[in-house]
């Protein structure tokens, strides 16, 4: 791993400031970017060739056709982004005929956006993922409520342009995914670089004897958690037909090497605490604070220059910062006065960060080498690291029943999109109902938490993108405002997942020149518009106190799956002739358990005071499980590659401490007996005491979630 020295010229030196800034770097660097300009440019298209041939009024409805059908592209693999912009589009069109057929009839209207809505809230029971269907379904409704009173006939002429020009993007979309593959998948390797960098940087705080512990911990959850998120989204794209070419094979084995070297990481944390309380261990967490921080520079630059070649290379390894560590590692260990457990705790470390570091130098190396990248990847079989995505209506039916979130959820929608509905129609209806229900559509969502921050978000994006969208309209020519349209789309389509405010000042945009372009003769002042939005988030806010699902409802099943993760994953951990493969998919399964809790506790804290039961335990349970599975890392680790480590544990030893932790996980503390394993000290006893603390902490967070 690189110190930090040694770099010279100007384009370095340009670099590293960009990499002194993980945040701007994520947020203007990345494949949502380039998918956001694709769509862009895809739209454009579309608009383009169809005002050619169908005039200016046509080609405009074409091209909501177009946006309609672009909510769904997002980067997959061809045969996954096919089905479900096919899917979310047809969706689009029943939505949309629905909604025309019912013109003319306020009350018929009302029922319309109202059974439209539920089955829209409905759909996101398939999964994080199909939350672009339900907006596939919403906003292309209502961009047709917002289309001038016509007749049957007119309306299924414009049902049709509408259909052709969603069709024609899709075309053009799939087209571009087949030849944009390969740049795609380096951008998504690249990103899952860049969050394990900003974990290294997360975790180099444990060197600052000063901050909290527990504030460390929870900035590593929350980091991981994000990495759990790329990584989950990484796999669709990398791991389809991953020896398909050598390139392929290399960018699929890195995930596997990504996992290792998280896992070496986290392993290292398992003495943390003893060195923070030692003050002879200062300097050498200085020189860890140190160390990783170079480590997450080094990483972050690899995963810029994977950006620009098929084999990147980190910077020149001078593993000068890691060699000082090591000798002030000795150099503590042997000194007299310090006591037995904290020089095995120093010891421990720095054999564990030189496996980490090795396998961070593995992270170039399979990048680089087809023969490490085969061998990265060896027996396993990728494709059962996939969750695949399933669209038969089977799939809701457990979800239609009334304690279901879902359901509750999609009910919410249904009623607060009518009430946009009633409250738009009282308000003259004609140019409000479109930008109320708009705004609804887009900011409602499943937690209260998540509502309230896309309202806020919401709010600010509608003045800017108003502002901004009332002087193109105002002032600028036909032509700028069609650019215009195919820019805030762009800003809207790349923003959407990584930041609202920006996304919803695209999104104002788009909607303001989008509908001023279909009728150029309907002028909404700008404080129309500020007022629907606010009204729109008003009902929104209101509607999300109705029959809701609190966090802490759903939070302690969360819980015993994490313990029933953690069981499983101790069940292949400990064993060490335990398959690859086994072990990779029960760390997998423990990591995204952990990721799903903190994101649980990051919507609880949105909620309401009196909804927030349970938060602090939660946050205790979530330190545990980071404990525990810093043990469980570094017990595996010292199993497999003991050096001369005399408290490492030997596979007796492991077998009869995996018994005993399956037996305490799977069925709790009080049912297991309460002998040890082995009257023995080292790893697997502080393994065992942090099982311990994580089951006690579980059952600390059910009560308090239980308490009314």
């Amino acid at each position: 791993m690189r110190v930090l020295t040694g770099r010279g010229g100007a384009v370095d030196r340009i670099m590293r400031q960009w990499l002194r800034s993980p945040q701007l770097l994520k947020l203007f660097v990345g494949q949502h970017i380039v998918n956001g300009v694709s769509v862009a440019a895809g739209v454009a298209a579309v608009s383009a060739v169809t005002i050619a041939i169908l005039g200016f009024a046509g080609g405009q409805l074409a091209t909501l056709g177009a946006i309609g059908a672009s909510i769904a592209d997002f980067p997959a693999p061809w045969r996954v982004k096919a089905r479900a912009m096919l899917t979310g589009f047809i969706l689009a069109l029943v939505a949309t005929t629905g909604i025309q057929l019912l013109d003319g009839s306020i009350a018929g209207e009302i029922v319309g956006i109202g059974v439209i809505s539920f089955a829209a809230g409905l759909v996101t029971g398939f999964g994080r993922w199909a939350l672009s269907l339900s907006m596939q379904m919403l906003v292309p409704m209502v961009f047709m409520l917002g289309l001038p009173p016509m007749d049957l006939a007119d309306a299924m002429r414009a049902e049709a342009v509408f259909a052709l020009g969603g069709f024609g993007y899709i075309g053009i979309a799939l087209a571009l995914t087949g030849l944009v593959a390969a740049s795609d998948r380096r951008l998504t390797a690249s990103e899952c670089f860049r969050e394990l960098a900003a974990y290294l940087w997360a975790i180099a705080r444990f060197s600052e004897p000063e901050t909290d512990i527990a504030e460390i911990y929870g900035a590593g959850i929350r980091q991981q958690a994000a990495l759990s998120e790329q990584l989950q989204a990484a796999r669709g794209l990398l791991l389809t037909d991953p020896r398909a070419s050598p390139e392929r094979t290399r960018l699929a084995a890195t995930i596997g090497v990504l996992l290792d070297t998280l896992d070496a990481l986290i392993a290292v944390q398992s003495d943390m605490p003893r060195l923070r309380a030692a003050p002879i261990a200062q300097m050498m967490l200085t020189h860890m604070g140190g160390l990783y921080r170079a480590g997450a520079l080094d990483i972050q630059h690899l995963s810029l220059d994977l950006l620009a070649h098929k084999k990147p290379r980190m910077p020149a390894d001078h593993t000068l910062a890691h060699d000082a560590l090591q000798r002030e590692a000795a150099r503590v260990a042997a000194l007299e006065e310090i006591d037995a457990q904290t020089r095995a705790a120093v010891v421990a470390t720095a054999r564990r960060l030189a496996v980490a570091r090795n396998r961070i130098l593995r992270l170039e190396k399979t990048l680089r080498d087809d023969a490490a990248a085969e061998a990265a990847i060896g027996p396993v079989d990728m494709s059962a690291f996939q969750t695949p995505r399933m669209y038969h209506p089977r799939v809701l039916k457990p979800h239609l029943v009334p304690d279901s979130p879902v359901f509750r959820y999609a009910t919410r929608l249904s009623l607060a999109m009518m009430a946009g509905g009633l409250v738009a129609t009282s308000l003259g209806g004609e140019g409000h109902g479109n930008w109320v229900l708009l705004t609804i559509a887009v900011v409602m969502r499943a937690s209260y938490g998540l509502t309230r921050q896309r309202r806020d978000d919401r709010l600010m994006g509608t003045l800017i993108g108003c502002v901004i969208a009332s002087g193109v309209v105002a002032w600028a020519p036909v032509g700028v405002q069609v650019g215009f349209q195919a820019f805030s789309l762009a800003l809207t389509h790349s923003f959407a997942r990584q930041n609202y405010r920006i996304a919803s000042i695209g999104a104002s945009m788009t909607a303001l020149i989008s509908l001023h372009l279909i009728e150029p003769g309907f002028h909404a002042p700008i404080l129309m518009r500020l007022a629907d939005t606010l009204i729109g988030a008003a009902i929104a806010h209101l509607f999300n106190f109705f029959w809701p699902t609190w966090e802490f409802v759903e939070a302690p099943r969360l819980a015993r799956r994490l313990l029933a993760r953690a069981s499983d994953f101790a069940s292949v951990a400990l064993r060490i002739d335990a398959p690859v493969q086994d072990y990779r998919m029960g760390r997998k399964d423990l990591i995204e358990a952990v990721a799903a809790l903190s994101d649980s506790a990051a919507r609880m804290g949105g909620e309401p005071q009196n909804a927030r039961r349970g938060l602090e335990e939660m946050t205790a349970m979530l330190i545990a499980a980071s404990v525990f599975a810093a043990h469980l890392s570094a017990a595996r680790l010292d199993l497999r590659d003991p050096g001369d480590d005399p408290m490492a544990p030997t596979p007796e030893d492991a077998e009869r401490t995996r018994q005993w932790l399956i037996a305490r996980l799977a069925t709790g503390a009080d049912a297991a007996s309460s002998a040890e394993p082995a009257n023995f000290e080292g790893p697997l006893s502080r393994l065992r005491a942090a099982a311990l603390r994580l089951i006690e902490a579980a059952r600390a967070y059910e009560r308090a979630a239980m308490r009314g």
